[in-house]
Formats: C-alpha cells, sequence, structure tokens
C-alpha cells in the first residue's frame, strides 16, 4: 500500500534540474539524506488531469505486484498540495541516469523532440540503432519489457524523457557531468573570467557540451543498468472529465472503444499506432518475440483480480482518513479495473496467438 509522506518541512532542492512536462521538484528527506522527486498531476491551460498522480501510484504498485522493475510512489503532501513522490534511483556520488533522448541525440543529431511536426522521427528504429551505436543493446531486453507495461496499463507518454539508463561514472564522465550542470545552471558564469573563458573553448559549442565529448559521456561507462520504469501517470483515463467516465462505466462499447484508440508514444516507422499493434509489431521482429513472451506469460500468470481491487480501492486510503479532498473518485477506481481486464484480455489473446 502506498505511504503517506508530509514534505512540508522538507528542504527544496532548486538548483537541480528534472526532465518531463510535469510540475516536478526535489526535496531532501531530512531523516534519510537522500533526494526525493515531488511530481503534481498534469495542469495547463483547459487541462486539469488532477488525477493522474493516483494513475502514476496505482501503476508503480500493479507493476510491481506483476514482477516488473519499477520505481516505487507514494503520496505527499506539502501544505495545501497533494501529489505522488518517488525516491531518486541513483547513488547521487557514483552514478549518472541518463535518458533515452540523450543516446537520441548524439545518434542522431538531426533528432528535434521539441519540433512536434518531427514527433514521429521517434520511432523504435532509432532507439534500437542509437542503443547499438554505444553498446547499450543488452538493455532492449527491458525497453520491450516497458512497451508490454505500458500496453497493460494504456500509457500514452513513453517519450524520450521518460526511459533511462543508469551509468556508474568514471573520473573523466564525472567531470564531463560537472561542467554539463554548471553549464544548464548558470554555475559556470560566476567561475574567474580567464577559467571560465578555458572551459568554454574546450568543452562547449554553442554554449552547449562539445557532441565529441557528450558521446564519449555515454559510450565510456561499462557498468550500467537499465532504469526501473518511472514515469507512467499517462494512463488508466487519466485525461477524461467526469462526465466522460460516467458515460463510458454505463456503455460498455465505449470503454472497448477506449482501449482500441489508444495509441503508444513510440512510433513504429512514421506511424504512431496502439499498444497492441506495436506488441505485435515487435513480436514479429527478429529478437525481440522471447523478451515480449516471457513479460505476457508474466503478467497472466501473475495478475491477481483481488489483489489489484485491493491496490486500487485503497489507494487513497490515507488521505480520506486525514479528510483530504484529493481523493480518487469511486467511478474512477471502476474504470481503472475496467480498463485492466480489457487490456490483460487483450495481451492474453495476444500471447495464446504467438507462444
Amino acid at each position: 500500500m502506498a505511504k503517506l509522506f508530509n514534505i512540508s518541512d522538507w528542504n527544496e532542492q532548486s538548483w537541480w534540474n528534472t526532465g518531463g512536462t510535469r510540475d516536478k521538484k526535489i526535496y531532501l528527506n531530512p531523516e534519510d539524506g537522500e533526494l526525493y522527486y515531488f511530481k503534481q498531476s498534469f495542469k495547463k491551460g483547459q487541462r486539469d488531469y488532477k488525477h493522474e498522480f493516483w494513475s502514476e501510484i496505482i501503476a508503480s504498485e500493479v507493476g510491481q505486484l506483476l514482477g516488473f522493475d519499477i520505481l516505487s510512489y507514494h503520496i505527499a503532501i506539502r501544505g495545501n498540495i497533494v501529489g505522488c513522490i518517488s525516491k531518486s534511483m541513483i547513488n547521487q556520488a557514483s552514478e549518472d541516469l541518463i535518458e533515452g533522448g540523450k543516446y537520441l541525440q548524439a545518434f542522431d543529431n538531426a533528432f528535434n523532440p521539441e519540433n512536434t511536426k518531427l514527433r514521429n522521427q521517434y520511432n523504435f528504429d532509432l532507439i534500437l540503432n542509437a542503443l547499438e551505436s554505444f553498446n547499450k543493446k543488452k538493455h532492449l531486453k527491458e525497453l520491450v519489457e516497458t512497451i508490454v507495461f505500458d500496453a497493460l496499463i494504456g500509457n500514452s507518454d513513453r517519450h524520450q524523457e521518460n526511459w533511462a539508463i543508469i551509468n556508474v561514472n568514471t573520473k573523466f564522465t564525472v567531470g564531463i557531468h560537472q561542467i554539463e550542470r554548471s553549464l544548464e545552471t548558470g554555475e559556470i558564469d560566476k567561475m574567474p573570467k580567464l577559467f571560465k573563458k578555458i572551459l568554454k573553448a574546450v568543452y562547449t559549442v554553442g554554449g552547449k557540451i562539445r557532441p565529441e565529448l557528450q558521446t564519449a559521456r555515454l559510450m565510456l561507462p561499462e557498468q550500467t543498468r537499465f532504469a526501473p520504469i518511472y514515469d507512467s501517470g499517462c494512463s488508466f483515463g487519466r485525461e477524461l472529465e467526469d462526465e466522460r467516465v460516467n458515460f463510458m462505466l454505463s456503455n460498455e462499447d465505449e470503454i472497448q472503444k477506449y482501449v482500441a484508440k489508444g495509441l503508444a508514444e513510440i512510433h513504429w516507422g512514421s506511424n504512431k499506432i496502439n499498444h497492441f499493434e506495436l506488441t505485435i509489431k515487435l513480436l514479429e521482429s527478429e529478437g525481440f518475440k522471447g523478451f515480449i513472451l516471457d513479460s505476457l506469460k508474466r503478467i497472466i500468470e501473475q495478475f491477481d483480480y483481488k489483489k489489484i481491487e485491493q491496490i486500487v480501492l485503497n489507494v487513497d486510503k490515507s488521505i480520506i482518513e486525514l479528510g483530504n479532498s484529493n481523493f480518487l473518485p469511486r467511478e474512477r477506481k471502476e474504470l481503472v479495473l475496467k480498463l485492466l481486464t480489457l487490456r490483460l484480455n487483450k495481451l492474453r489473446e495476444i500471447y495464446s496467438q504467438y507462444k
């Protein structure tokens, strides 16, 4: 069951940057001295996905029940703000979290995730080729397992910053990382002029770390591991308005349509396809069938509806006991369970066809 953290007195570590599109801040836990990431639900303009952080927590607990290597998310309160919180995945002194986008951009400098017109560049072949070029092909197993997990929960946002590889640093990569961070934070501008001038001349071009140094930083570490699955909150219909949720619950066909229309963020070629189609494409591709079937088999064998139901129905128990209004409505819990069941059945069909 998700724990409840009151982080009102924790100190924000404002000099740390985080990837992604959510309002995410880093705090130091005074009890264990570790860094924790506090994330609120997505809110921008008319889009207010206020229940999104509950999807993150449910995805985490369901994933762990089904044997996935997934980051633990818990409930956190800071003043009157409620969100989810996770402990840092790395040892800050000796490890470096490299988001997938770093590998993709270092491999293909034409890849520009900021350009929305070019989002179809983000496809499985690009990921495959980039990881192979940096001798990280061994991590494709975990990436494919992540894709299968996304098919189960309906996650629509597995973009290039929502998967990563953890590197054990060498002295060289530590140096590059420190210079890159000083550029990002503006700390380099506080250095003596001569020292700053030398650093920029040797290590940077256009205000950024030289591409060849970035490549070396990604290539050199021999000890690496795939990061636990994280940032899975764009799932379980978290974007649906309350009226839509109620309508879907009274119309089973609407839930079926919603499941069928859900698209994976990772493209196949230049096309964005649904999660099940992406799973099938990988099953039919050389080298991935075994990984997919193993993941599907484990999901099917370990999916215990009673345990899943307890996770979903009790996820907000501690918040309700506090009398806080940021609980997850009963109707949304019901929808989560229906979506999970339908998606499981679809994955079971795929497994039966390809095993």
